[in-house]
């Protein structure tokens, strides 16, 4: 045997046990490569102008082609519980857009710490929100944005018997009294959502808003 054709059979010899175990190796979702869409390692966040981290992206909102890449964001509340937020550049909005009795308050000004919010479609979230732009309709220039959030797990509810809404938040950025003797709310089966006021998100966080 030729000294070349020695080294070859030795070699061959010494690689046999790894290959062998290579081929029994077992097969788990560690050693697989997932066919389609790539995955990747970290959530995109939503900072404010100095940085400061107003919440995970959910999803990308794809509503309004016109409106390019706003989002949903978990903002999460100083309990550790969590609500869904509508993010674009300028603006933090709610779900649920103001005006047309969405937000009722017993109070003539809108004024207490304690409302009702008709949120006819909520989130698939612990807590719902509504954000209540001041000084403007909601998107461009308001002042300020008032958090109103849930209890946890909320449930649909009919105002007491005799209870009369004085005023509502309109859709103008502004507190809209309702006329004399006020409105009262109709039972049904959609009901409304008690809210209860946390924070000004605009003196919290500064605009613009941007993903990183």
């Amino acid at each position: 045997m030729s000294h070349c054709r020695k080294w070859f059979m030795i070699l061959a010899l010494a690689s046999l046990p790894s290959t062998v175990a290579a081929q029994k190796m077992p097969i788990t979702h560690q050693t697989m490569q997932p066919l389609g869409r790539p995955t990747y390692c970290c959530t995109p966040v939503v900072v404010d102008a100095h940085g400061k981290e107003l919440g995970e992206v959910i999803i990308y909102d794809e509503r309004f082609g016109s409106i390019q890449l706003n989002a949903f964001v978990r903002y999460r509340l100083a309990g550790g519980d969590s609500v869904a937020l509508s993010v674009g550049p300028e603006y933090i909005l709610g779900m649920q857009n103001t005006g047309g009795s969405t937000m009722l308050f017993t109070t003539p000004d809108c004024s207490g710490t304690n409302a009702y919010a008709m949120i006819s479609n909520p989130p698939l979230m612990k807590r719902y929100a509504m954000v209540l732009p001041v000084g403007s309709p909601g998107q461009f220039g308001a002042t300020q944005a008032w958090l109103w959030v849930t209890d946890p797990l909320p449930a649909r509810v009919n105002p007491p018997p005799g209870t009369i809404f004085h005023s509502q938040w309109g859709d103008t950025g502004s507190c809209s009294p309702y006329p004399a003797p006020g409105y009262t709310f109709t039972p049904n089966p959609f009901g409304l959502f008690v809210v209860h006021k946390v924070e000004d998100l605009y003196a919290k966080f500064t605009r613009p808003f941007y993903v990183e």
